[in-house]
Order: structure tokens, then sequence, then C-alpha cells
């Protein structure tokens, strides 16, 4: 089994992951860590989905605005979290941000997400023949249309639609010598 990046006692050190945890853990004593983790994301965005409809409507009444120039006027948002959801929310940011975004193993995933993309624009841009036939006329139609850079926007496109999986296939198919059977061809 795989270390998790973030434990469940580190997450408890933030405010608003502490708040719903435990309520969570009061409501639902008995159900599995996933489960718990689920319900607790889950009520983290409505608790701050609500505080910014309810904090930004009272906002919009009080400032009494009847134009966008009124908004543009205003001098601070209108739409924005409570003074104290603000600080919640800008707590887990900075949380998630030390403990997760900046992660070596997340920094790992991210060097190899980029390897793949890159290798598989530059492969494509190198034979547009790599390209199912859909992608090679968008790339010859788009080409055609801006000569400077429509070619690498069709091929931009069509990788920017593949899921992660489909994306780690394609460049397994292109790159890895050991797929070389007739479905990968």
């Amino acid at each position: 089994m795989r270390a998790k990046l973030i434990s469940i006692e580190q997450l408890e050190t933030v405010q608003l992951f502490a708040e719903q945890y435990r309520e969570v853990k009061n409501l639902y004593p008995d159900v599995s860590t996933r489960r718990t983790i689920h319900e607790v994301v889950r009520r983290m965005i409505n608790c701050q989905v609500t505080d910014l409809i309810e904090t930004s409507t009272a906002s919009l009444a009080e400032a009494a605005v009847q134009s966008i120039e009124d908004v543009r006027n205003h001098g601070k948002p209108l739409v924005r979290f409570s003074a104290s959801m603000q600080q919640k929310n800008l707590e887990m940011k900075q949380f998630l941000r030390t403990n997760l975004y900046e992660h070596y193993r997340v920094h790992r995933m991210s060097a190899k997400a980029n390897k793949v993309i890159s290798q598989l624009f530059a492969a494509f841009m190198n034979d547009t023949k790599l390209l199912p036939f859909d992608a090679q006329a968008a790339f010859r139609e788009l080409q055609e249309q801006n000569p400077a850079w429509g070619g690498a926007r069709a091929i931009a496109d069509y990788i920017a639609g593949m899921t992660d999986r489909y994306a780690i296939l394609e460049f397994e198919r292109l790159f890895n010598p050991s797929q070389l059977t007739l479905y990968s061809i």
C-alpha cells in the first residue's frame, strides 16, 4: 500500500477541514475513511459556496448597485467570502500549496505529464501522418487558415482532447518498442 501524500492528522490542522471532519465523524462514526473524506470535501465546498452567496447577496444589497458602473465604482469587491471564510479559504490554499502542490511526488507526476505531452506534440508536428485521419484533416484545414500556427493549434487541440490514460497509451504506442503490435501501429 502506498503512503498518502497528506494525512488526516495534517489536514486536521486546517480549520475548514477540521470543522467539517468533526461534524462528519460525529454524524457517521463508523463510515470508511474514503467515504468520510468524500463527505468532508462535499461539505467544505458547500459551506464555502453558501458563504459566498450569502455574503455577496448582503454586499450587493448594502451597496444598492443599479448598474455596472455602480459595481465598477464601488471600490471593493461585491462578490466575496465573509472575512471568516476568507481566512479559512486562505489557510486551506496555503496548506495545499505547501503540502500537496509542491510535494515532490506531485512534481514528478507533472514532469512525466510534461514529457508525454511535449513528445507527443513534437512527434505529431514532425510527422502528421501519425495522427488519426480526422486530426490530419483538422491539421490541414487550420494550417491553410493560418500558416504561422494553425497546424500547431490543431495538434494542441487533438492532444488536449485526450484523457490522461489515452495520452499515456499513445505515448507508449509511439515510443515504446515493446508495443510493436499490429493494433498499436
